[in-house]
Formats: C-alpha cells, structure tokens, sequence
C-alpha cells in the first residue's frame, strides 16, 4: 500500500500538469507570461440577424395593418400621414404599400376574417 501522503502529492501534481497542458498557470506580474504573447479574441456582435428580425417585423405589422383596414382605408390613411408634418411624413413614406406587404397581407386576410 503507498502512502497516502504521497497519493494526495501525486494527485496535485497530476493536477497542476493538467492545467500547464492546457495552457493555464501563474504568471508572475512584470513577466512576459503566455497571455502576452496570446492576442484575445475579438467577439463580432451579431448585426444581420436582428436587423433582418425587425424588418420582417415591421413587414408584418404592416402586412396585417393593411389586410385589417383594407386597401381603400390604409391608402386613405397615409394620404393624411403625407399631409402632416415631416415625421409623418417620413412614416407615410415608411408605412407605403409595397409588393411584399401586399403579397403578405393576401395571405394573412383570410385568416384574419
């Protein structure tokens, strides 16, 4: 039977080696240690997917906006948008019928009536 001194001794040993192996340790301050020498990761911030989500959002408010109201009432409604002030104007112009909205809006009519 080994002694248990030297089992727990082994197994630190064997611990500390693990994590030499794998890159990690002490590093003295003032030392050019292995994170001087290793550059960080730059993390890229996610910018397609969240701008593609709240433009299809937006898409579908406006395609059941435009399916709720009906053709006549929406384009009534932005007439009077593009008569306002600049903002709304701006909103009018953002709000407009195009082809996917309309395409959008055929579709979700029947399910909404």
């Amino acid at each position: 039977m080994a002694d248990p001194t030297m089992q727990n001794f082994a197994g630190r040993i064997r611990r500390i080696e693990k994590i030499h192996r794998k890159g990690g340790g002490f590093e003295a301050s003032g030392t050019l240690g292995q994170s001087h020498y290793s550059k960080a990761k730059r993390t890229k911030r996610p910018v397609l997917r969240p701008a593609l989500t709240v433009l299809a959002v937006f898409v579908c408010f406006k395609a059941l906006t435009l399916a709720h109201l009906g053709t006549a009432d929406y384009t009534a409604r932005l007439d009077g948008l593009r008569t306002g002030n600049t903002v709304q104007q701006m909103g009018a112009h953002l709000m407009a019928i195009d082809p996917i909205t309309q395409a959008a809006a055929a579709g979700i009519k029947p399910l909404i009536q």
